[in-house]
C-alpha cells in the first residue's frame, strides 16, 4: 500500500528524491496496524520528509530564479512511452537541482512555441524569449510549492487515506469536503459560459474538469472530460497552461466580454485539437441533447452524440439525459427517419439510472441487468415503465473511453437484440460506487447545518453489475458486433491496466426475459470490413494511426536546444495534425441536416447558426460516423 502511496503523493518524482522514498518506505509494513491502533508516527514521518522536500524544491527555485539559465547548453531530456507508470527519482540533490532546471526550460520552450510567431525568431531572439518565460515559470512554481508548504499536514494526510481507498479498486477514493464539492461540481445554468469548467489534477496539469450538458463544449462534441488544456485565445490574447493556473484562467473565460474564444486542448491519446467556442447561457437542460439527421441517396438516418448520462446531481427526479434523447428522437422521427445511430464514444459513464431509463426508451418492459452487493444475492434491476418510444434500427457508436454507464447501455441493447453495437472495444468498468461521508450522523439528519464543517467522504465500490446471461464486462470491455479500426494511443487506457482493477468474474442466476429476434451481424461486419480495406481514406488512417504508435510508444529523446527543438514541435506537430485529419472523410456523400424543429430556431440567433455550422461539418466528416452510417443502411436492408 506505501507504494501506491508514494506514487500518489508525487506522481512526476518532481518534489520527493530516492532517499526521500528510502525513509518513506522504512517500517511500512507496520503501517496498517499503527492505524488500527490510532498511532500516527507514520503520518508525522510522512509529512516531515515531503515537508523537508517541499522545502528543498523551494531552495532551488529560488537559487534558479536568480540566474540567467542557459540555452546553449547540451541537455535532453526524455519523454516515456505513453500510458508508462515508471518513476524515476533522483538520487542526489544536484541531480534534483539539475532535473528541475531542465524541467523549466523544457517548459520555457514550450511557451515560446506556443506563441503566435516562433517559427520567424532567431536564435537569439527563441532563446531570450524563453529565458523571459522561465521567469514567470519558475514564480509559479515557487508560488505553488509555497502554498503546499502550508497545507503540507492536510495534504499528505489525504493522499495516504486516498491510497488506501485505491488499494482496493481505482475507484474507490477518500475526499475532503473540498474534493467532494468538486466532484459534484456543475455549471450554472443561468450564467452564460462557454460550456467547460477548468481544474488542476495531481500532477498540476490544467484539464478539462467538467462539461456542461447542453454547453458550447458539449455540443461541440469534440470535448471531452479530462482532456488537457493546452491554451486558449481569447479576442487576440493566447492564454497557455504555463502562464497561468487553472482559476486564473477560468476566471478570464468567465469575465471577458468576448463570445467567441479557440480553445486548445489535449486528448488522452496525444491528439491536439483546436475548438471554436461560443459563450451562451443554458437556461435549461431541454438542449442538452442534439438530434441530427445524415442523408444520403433518399436514405435518413436519426443521429444523436450523448457525451455523457447526465442527472440532476440535487433532485434525481427531475429529468436527465434520458428524457432529453426522447425529445429528440420524436423530433427526428417527424423527419421520417429509418434508423438511430446514438454515438457514445468518449462517453465515460455517469447515472447509472440514466442509463437504465435510455434503455428503457427501446424496450417494452422486463430485466437490464444483474446487480451484486456485498454479502447479498444477484438481484434484477428492472424497466418498470410499459412500451417503447422507438422500434426501428438502432446503432451505438462505442470506443475504448466508453466506460461505464455507456457499457451497461451497450449490453442492454445487446442483450435484448434491440441493435447492433459499433466501433472499438470499450473500457471495462463494471462496478458502481456511492459518496458517503465519514460522518455518518449526516445520512440521518435532516439538519444538515447541524453537523460540523470540513466533514470528509468515500467513494466506494459497492456493487457490480452484470449482463442478463450473467457474464460481466469489467475488466474486459464491451466487444462491439461490428469492429472499426482502434484509436491510437488508447490501448493502453483500460480498466485491467490499473493497479488493484477488480478481476472479471460471472454469477449464475435465472432470468427470464423477451428479447428481439437475434441480428445476423456477420454480413454487417464483412460488408464494413470490405469497404474499410477499399478505402483510400481509411487506409490513410490507418497509416497515420501506425506512425503515430511508433512515436508514442517508445522513450522520446528531446534536445532542449533551439534548432532540435524547433524540428522537434514541428514534427510533432505534423504528425497530430495529420492524426485530426485523418479523423475527417474526403470521399464523403453524406449530409448532415439540422432536424425540421431545430432548424426554425437555429436561424434566429447568427452566432449559434455559425457554431451550428461547424458542429454539422465535424459531424459530416467523420470517418468513423460514415462508416456507422453504411453499417446503419446495411443494417435497414437486412430488416426489411
Amino acid at each position: 500500500m506505501v507504494d501506491v502511496f508514494i506514487t500518489e503523493l508525487d506522481s512526476r518524482a518532481m518534489t520527493i528524491k530516492e532517499s526521500d522514498v528510502r525513509l518513506l518506505e522504512e517500517n511500512s509494513k507496520e503501517l496498517f496496524n499503527q492505524i488500527n491502533s490510532n498511532n500516527d508516527s507514520y503520518i508525522e514521518k510522512a509529512n516531515a520528509v515531503y515537508l523537508k522536500a517541499l522545502k528543498t524544491v523551494d531552495s532551488i527555485l529560488s537559487v534558479l530564479s536568480t540566474r540567467t539559465l542557459n540555452f546553449n547548453e547540451n541537455d535532453t531530456s526524455y519523454l516515456l512511452p505513453y500510458g508508462s507508470k515508471r518513476i524515476f527519482y533522483s538520487p542526489s540533490i544536484k541531480y534534483h537541482a539539475k532535473r528541475l532546471e531542465r524541467y523549466i526550460k523544457s517548459k520555457s520552450y514550450d511557451r515560446v512555441v506556443n506563441t503566435d510567431d516562433y517559427e520567424k525568431l532567431s536564435e537569439i531572439e527563441f532563446n531570450a524569449k524563453a529565458q523571459i518565460f522561465s521567469k514567470t515559470i519558475i514564480a509559479n512554481f515557487q508560488k505553488n510549492i509555497q502554498e503546499e508548504i502550508k497545507t503540507t499536514y492536510r495534504y499528505v494526510e489525504s493522499i495516504l487515506l486516498n491510497s488506501i481507498t485505491l488499494r482496493y479498486d481505482p475507484h474507490s477514493n477518500y475526499f475532503t469536503e473540498e474534493q467532494n464539492q468538486e466532484f459534484n461540481t456543475q455549471l450554472s445554468s443561468q450564467v452564460e459560459s462557454f460550456g467547460f469548467f477548468l481544474d488542476e489534477n495531481e500532477e498540476g496539469i490544467i484539464t478539462i474538469a467538467n462539461i456542461e450538458p447542453g454547453g458550447s463544449a458539449w455540443m461541440s462534441n469534440e470535448v471531452n472530460e479530462g482532456d488537457a488544456f493546452i491554451s486558449v485565445k481569447i479576442g487576440n490574447e493566447k492564454v497557455t497552461n504555463e502562464e497561468l493556473n487553472a482559476y486564473e484562467i477560468q476566471d478570464k473565460l468567465d469575465k471577458t466580454k468576448e463570445d467567441k474564444i479557440l480553445l486548445t486542448v489535449k486528448k488522452q491519446n496525444g491528439l491536439i485539437k483546436t475548438v471554436k467556442l461560443i459563450k451562451q447561457k443554458t437556461a435549461s437542460v431541454d438542449n442538452s441533447v442534439k438530434g441530427y439527421v445524415l442523408s444520403y441517396n433518399g436514405l435518413k438516418v436519426g443521429y444523436i452524440s450523448l457525451p455523457s448520462f447526465y442527472t440532476d446531481m440535487e433532485d434525481h427526479n427531475l429529468p436527465g439525459c434520458a428524457n432529453d434523447v426522447a425529445k429528440e428522437i420524436l423530433k427526428l422521427e417527424n423527419d421520417t427517419i429509418k434508423g438511430l445511430i446514438i454515438d457514445l464514444r468518449n462517453n465515460g459513464g455517469g447515472s447509472m439510472g440514466e442509463a437504465m431509463n435510455l434503455a428503457g426508451i427501446f424496450i417494452d418492459e422486463g430485466p437490464l441487468f444483474i446487480i451484486k452487493e456485498k454479502n447479498r444475492k444477484p438481484s434484477l434491476v428492472k424497466d418498470i415503465n410499459r412500451g417503447s418510444l422507438y422500434k426501428k434500427p438502432l446503432l451505438v457508436m462505442i470506443n475504448e473511453t466508453s466506460a461505464s454507464a455507456s457499457e451497461l447501455f451497450s449490453n442492454i441493447v445487446k442483450d435484448y437484440n434491440l441493435g447492433v453495437i459499433v466501433g472499438q472495444t470499450s473500457y471495462g468498468k463494471g462496478t458502481a460506487q456511492s459518496v458517503l461521508p465519514l460522518d455518518t450522523n449526516l445520512l440521518y439528519t435532516k439538519n444538515k447545518d447541524a453537523i460540523k464543517n470540513n466533514i470528509d467522504f468515500i467513494k466506494i465500490t459497492n456493487s457490480k453489475f452484470y449482463r442478463l446471461n450473467g457474464s460481466t464486462h469489467q475488466g474486459n470491455g464491451v466487444v462491439p458486433d461490428i469492429i472499426l479500426p482502434p484509436t491510437p494511443g488508447y490501448a493502453t487506457i483500460k480498466e485491467n491496466k490499473e493497479l488493484y482493477f477488480l478481476p472479471p468474474d460471472s454469477i449464475v442466476k435465472k432470468v427470464v426475459y423477451i428479447p428481439n429476434s437475434k441480428l445476423n451481424t456477420q454480413p454487417l461486419q464483412s460488408n464494413s470490413a470490405q469497404r474499410i480495406a477499399a478505402s483510400k481514406d481509411f487506409k490513410r488512417y490507418l497509416q497515420i494511426s501506425d506512425s503515430i504508435n511508433d512515436v508514442i510508444n517508445k522513450t522520446q529523446k528531446v534536445v532542449l536546444k533551439f534548432k532540435e527543438y524547433k524540428k522537434f514541435k514541428k514534427d510533432t506537430d505534423v504528425l497530430y495534425n495529420s492524426l485530426e485529419n485523418a479523423f475527417e472523410i474526403n470521399a464523403n456523400n453524406i449530409k448532415c441536416l439540422n432536424n425540421t424543429f431545430d432548424l426554425k430556431l437555429e436561424q434566429v440567433n447568427i452566432t449559434a447558426r455559425e457554431f451550428n455550422s461547424k458542429i454539422i461539418q465535424s459531424i459530416q466528416k467523420d470517418i468513423f460516423i460514415n462508416e456507422s452510417f453504411n453499417i446503419m443502411s446495411d443494417l435497414i436492408n437486412q430488416t426489411r
